[in-house]
């Protein structure tokens, strides 16, 4: 009896900047609508209300924002004060985790992971 791989539910994506993130993203985003009747003809009228928004999560997913990661350079700072810390050093991109807790988003996360998709030896941001 063979056994199954289970599915992958942590998804590592890497962006070019965070100006790309509602293109990319753009399946997770949502529009709120006024709906009114036409009086003369009783179609309904939708009338987008606000901007379209990210939804972080639901029952089926989560994202995590995680922006820029920095990584130590290995030298020693220090500071004004003589404080002595870490030289950090921005990575290239713009990070952001999705978890799926299921697979009715399935197939928008794995086009995302295709398109955008990392696999960091050490992810610097996890799921708990």
């Amino acid at each position: 009896m063979l056994e199954e791989t289970p599915s992958k539910t942590d998804f590592y994506l890497r962006l070019q900047s965070e100006a790309d993130t509602p293109a990319a993203l753009s399946a997770f985003y949502k529009q709120d609508y006024t709906v009114t009747v036409d009086e003369d003809t009783g179609e309904e009228i939708q009338t987008p209300e606000g901007d379209p928004y990210l939804v972080m999560h639901t029952a089926d997913y989560a994202i995590d924002i995680v922006g820029v990661i920095h990584k130590p350079t290995g030298n020693t700072l220090t500071d004004d004060a003589g404080f002595e810390y870490e030289e950090t050093t921005p990575l290239d991109g713009w990070h952001i985790n999705v978890r799926l807790m299921g697979d009715a988003r399935r197939a928008d996360v794995e086009a995302l992971d295709a398109a955008y998709g990392v696999t960091p030896k050490s992810p610097s941001r996890v799921w708990l």
